[in-house]
């Protein structure tokens, strides 16, 4: 689950360039190997529940496998898939809380 919360006025800006609450996962540090015959990462995300005029909840950016630097999604996406050695999602909320869930997966091709 991923929380986020906001009662300042006058916060501004799209929703891409200021989350107010993030989660970094780096699925290459986590102690379990990939399948040897190939394997790709299947990230989502979802709103679950919102009390706030705005909300929202996406991947932000992602690490994949030989693409060099981050591929940064705006607006977010709901749904990442591939060779992906880590990733962020983001949450937002104006004036009000949100309530949102993240997971990954690791798949055998």
């Amino acid at each position: 689950m991923i929380t986020a919360s906001h009662t300042d006025e006058g916060f501004g800006g799209p929703y891409a360039a200021y989350p107010t609450q993030t989660v970094h996962v780096r699925v290459d540090k986590v102690p379990i190997p990939p399948p040897p015959d190939g394997w790709g990462v299947h990230v989502h995300v979802g709103l679950a529940r919102h009390q706030a005029e705005h909300a929202e909840i996406g991947i932000m950016s992602v690490t994949k496998v030989g693409l060099g630097p981050d591929v940064t999604f705006d607006p977010w996406e709901a749904a990442a898939y591939g060779q992906i050695l880590g990733f962020t999602v983001g949450a937002y909320a104006k004036d009000g809380d949100m309530r949102g869930w993240w997971f990954w997966q690791l798949w055998q091709w």
